[in-house]
């Protein structure tokens, strides 16, 4: 059949537009293809997964401060010995924090996260066997760096599973592992203690990074490739990663955040006790209280990026925050209520900046290979703060008499991380938008 001269002729029925159907409405349909779906269902599966890998670890940090006492009372431990107890994990942290992210990157994310579950599972169950503090504090040290392998593990996975505004919400998902596990671990554990001793919590704390290491096994069998493996060797990793300035500043700004938000969380039921007549229970829910406030700052910040604020806004904004709130807590002249409200806002305001830093961690890498060499240079940096901060707090607080020695080093350090924040604008000024 010919057509009438002068008609046009329609084009093909595919490419005719709906009417009243935006681009944005378009792609929503396209997501309800079941593969799709089943897809995305897989990878927030996977989200799943790596974020409660990091929950089960981070209980076991959480699980010594409220058992302390009691370990030393059966053991026989003195003060100074305890508090090597303590320090386990962050000395292993600032001293092996980049070389297990590096053989994270070898061995690949899933690998070294189902190893770190099953080395700090089973280093808590040989600690619940121990006689002495000798085979604590090495059981401890296996803990650390089975924590170490999961803490730089996970955020490859979640970084291999995600991409662009859903990858930095979901890296602020991940900051909130650390806070989340310590909160339900310090309120649990005296639970616990209660019937089972502190034995029990150390029973109870590996048996639940245990049982995590199944599900890791299975969801890898879902995850996306590039979170398996890679063959770029462990030296060279770190060789490229050390030559890169902007992962320092990163690691910096990490570490000065640590120094005054650990100071607080340490050093705030003694300030409870001493100073305000608070019991120690009470003492100790207060400052989980505290600490649980980190994780709305964390979920904000991945919010806020995936937005497009700008990563040095959001640690400057932290340590800004931080250092005014610090002002009014150690003040006397303000009301008790008054002073607890601005350690919620210390430690809330505090969270917008883990999540800024670790996001900044697929960003600031060399290579899609380097992810975890990155972040175990940025928990070195957290560590360290954790190592100097709360005896540098002490002992200042000693040599000037009182309580306000604290502030000078939780402001010395806000002003460090707000000069680091804005040396952090300056870099990423001249780097491609990502």
């Amino acid at each position: 059949m010919t057509r009438r001269r002068g008609a046009r002729a329609l084009p093909p029925l595919r490419t005719l537009p709906i009417q009243g159907r935006s681009a944005a409405k378009e792609a929503a349909l396209a997501s309800l293809d079941p593969a799709t779906v089943e897809r995305r269902q897989a990878r927030w599966g996977i989200v799943v997964v790596a974020v409660l890998a990091g929950v089960a670890v981070a209980a076991h940090i959480g699980k010594l401060p409220p058992m302390l006492p009691a370990i030393r009372a059966e053991l026989g431990l003195g003060m100074v010995f305890g508090g090597w107890v303590f320090s386990t994990f962050p000395l292993i942290g600032a001293a092996l924090a980049p070389f297990v992210g590096a053989f994270a990157d070898r061995l690949g994310a899933w690998r070294a996260m189902a190893l770190g579950l099953a080395a700090i599972g089973g280093g808590s169950l040989l600690g619940a066997a121990a006689a002495d503090g000798s085979l604590l504090l090495a059981s401890r040290a296996i803990e650390g760096v089975g924590f170490l392998a999961v803490a730089v593990a996970a955020p490859m996975v979640l970084v291999a599973a995600t991409e662009g505004r859903r990858r930095r919400l979901v890296m602020g998902i991940w900051g909130a592992y650390m806070p989340a596990g310590l909160t339900a671990t310090m309120l649990a554990a005296p639970l616990v203690a209660a019937g089972s001793g502190w034995r029990g919590v150390w029973i109870a704390a590996g048996a639940l990074a245990l049982a995590w290491v199944p599900a890791v096994v299975l969801a890898a069998g879902k995850a996306p490739l590039a979170a398996h493996h890679h063959r770029t060797p462990v030296l060279a990793n770190l060789v490229a990663c050390w030559r890169q300035p902007g992962v320092w500043l990163l690691a910096a700004a990490f570490g000065l955040y640590t120094i005054p938000w650990i100071t607080l969380m340490v050093w705030l039921p003694t300030f409870l006790v001493e100073t305000r007549q608070a019991g120690a229970a009470v003492a100790s829910v207060l400052t989980a209280a505290v600490v649980f406030c980190n994780a709305p700052g964390n979920l904000a910040a991945g919010w806020l990026l995936s937005r497009g604020v700008a990563r040095w806004i959001l640690m400057a904004i932290a340590a800004l925050a931080m250092g005014i709130a610090a002002c009014g807590i150690f003040s006397s002249q303000l009301p008790d209520v008054v002073r607890f409200l601005l350690c919620l806002a210390f430690s809330g305001f505090g969270g917008l900046l883990p999540t800024a830093v670790l996001a900044g961690a697929p960003v600031f890498a060399p290579s899609p290979g380097a992810v975890g060499t990155v972040n175990g240079m940025l928990l070195q940096g957290s560590n360290a703060g954790q190592v100097i901060g709360p005896p540098l707090a002490a002992f200042v607080v000693t040599a000037s008499g009182g309580w306000h020695g604290a502030l000078l080093v939780i402001a010395a350090a806000c002003t460090g991380g707000l000069a680091v924040a804005f040396a952090i604008r300056r870099f990423e000024s001249r780097r491609p938008p990502t």
